[in-house]
């Protein structure tokens, strides 16, 4: 009986590393997984894997130096997964003739295509994933029973309640963040309903990029007028020149600045800003030179439950270089299946100064789960600290019955959380998915909505 391929995945995101070794399994290969440059060593000292999937950027070095060594000792094959083209060249640098190159977020089905000929026509070009395609699986989620092993993800940060969850817009989200943190100069835009703790996922994506500069947050309602401008960009001497005040983008060079209610930045502000966000330089108040800093610009915009942002609040070409990426966190109330994982979540969370772990009485978990919670997290959260504070030692957490009334005021039927969406969102929503339901098959796909396949393509590209 001939012997399975054997394939190593060198990825330092548990969930995407995950999502690759579903799909390599399924293709018949045997899968090592290395989050590390040095195990990934280790683990191919003995015999060399069939085919290597390499992300570029790692926690102790370079996935590039890592093939630049085993050029000469393997005849395997590479796939390089990479969040910028523009290491493209570098990739092609490296002599070996099994090198191919796909780029974050990766479609799973165009990974699949690139390992099975039969597939070849599937194939997206260059391997660059349109937005709605990127959703590469998650399965790196807490068990409801031990939410707390979720609260540090896999490069040793703690993580969000975004974390858990099998919902499509969930596992959207992760890679979405995944792709936005691969890219030192990479704007993004988050948008969701108030309670959603928007300003967690703008740190994780900072903490996931492990860039070395602060994650300053600051709110943009309060940056208006001379001092705002100061406090953004900077002052200098207009005689000598001498830097007198260094401002928010300085501080947080190499890092990443966060407008929160980026809604209500001044459009004086953002029009100074437009030059930074194009190519990094901006000039201080009162300077004559300008200056340059390398960082990761994310704003965080209020909804009332679509993703659509108010455009008359910001000027357009400053969102069009702002939302390089655009990241739209669900409310609870499209994760409703999802709920009791969350509130594990937020449970172990609440539990961390404690140094003990609670659990939830039966009661208060059936309480949980047919609660609305209009106001989202932040409410989730603030019943659940509440009820850990009036809980002793290793007794249960009770919610109490008038908390999840207040959260359940209004009744909503199924269709009434869609109320408010428009109808291009719906949609999206809507072809994601199916699209993840089948597993990326894009003929099933357009078969079950009732569409081309030609105008699935359009659709898809079009989101």
């Amino acid at each position: 009986m001939p012997s399975r391929p054997t394939s190593l995945v060198l990825e330092d995101d548990v969930t995407l590393a995950r999502a690759y070794e579903r799909v390599l399994q399924s293709l018949g290969y045997d899968v090592t997984i290395a989050h590390r440059v040095d195990a990934a060593r280790t683990q191919i000292r003995d015999k060399a894997p069939d085919l290597m999937l390499i992300d570029i950027d790692l926690p102790d070095g370079n996935g590039l130096d890592l093939m630049e060594e085993l050029r000469n000792d393997t005849r395997g094959r590479f796939i390089v997964i990479s969040g910028d083209n523009s290491q493209r060249a570098a990739i092609k640098s490296i002599r070996s003739q099994a090198v191919e190159l796909l780029l974050k977020p990766v479609d799973l089905s165009s990974l699949r295509a690139l390992l099975d000929p039969s597939l070849a026509g599937e194939r997206s070009s260059g391997g660059q994933a349109s937005g709605s395609e990127a959703s590469a699986e998650n399965d790196d989620r807490p068990s409801a029973g031990n939410a707390s092993a979720g609260l540090v993800g896999a490069a040793g940060f703690k993580t969000g309640w975004f974390q858990v969850g099998d919902h499509h817009a969930l596992s959207a989200l992760r890679t979405t963040m995944s792709f936005s943190a691969e890219r030192s100069r990479g704007h993004a835009l988050i948008t969701g309903e108030p309670g959603v703790d928007k300003p967690s996922v703008a740190r994780a994506i900072h903490q996931r990029g492990r860039r070395t500069g602060q994650c300053l947050v600051i709110d943009c309602a309060d940056e208006s007028g001379p001092l705002g401008m100061v406090r953004m960009f900077g002052q200098e001497d207009p005689q000598t020149g001498e830097v007198l005040h260094r401002g928010y983008i300085e501080q947080a060079a190499a890092g990443t600045l966060v407008l929160d209610h980026v809604e209500k930045l001044p459009t004086d502000m953002q029009s100074r800003m437009l030059p930074f966000l194009e190519s990094g330089s901006f000039r201080r108040v009162d300077g004559s030179q300008g200056a340059e800093a390398t960082l990761s610009v994310i704003g965080i915009a209020r909804d009332t439950g679509t993703t659509d942002v108010d455009e008359t609040s910001l000027r357009s070409d400053f969102l069009f270089r702002l939302a390089q990426t655009t990241l739209a966190v669900p409310n609870l109330r499209q994760c409703r299946d999802d709920i009791q994982a969350i509130a594990d979540w937020l449970l172990a969370e609440a539990c961390e100064s404690r140094g003990e772990e609670l659990r939830f009485s039966a009661a208060s978990r059936e309480l949980i789960a047919n609660a609305i919670w209009k106001r989202n997290v932040r409410e989730l959260r603030s019943v659940i600290e509440q009820a850990v504070a009036a809980t002793g030692s290793a007794e249960e957490v009770q919610i109490e019955r008038d908390q999840a009334e207040a959260a359940n005021t209004e009744s909503e039927s199924e269709i009434g959380q869609w109320v408010g969406t428009t109808i291009w969102e719906f949609e999206r929503q809507l072809l994601n998915a199916t699209l993840l339901h089948f597993d990326g098959d894009k003929e099933k796909t357009a078969k079950t909505l009732g569409v081309s396949l030609k105008t699935l393509y359009n659709r898809m590209n079009a989101y």
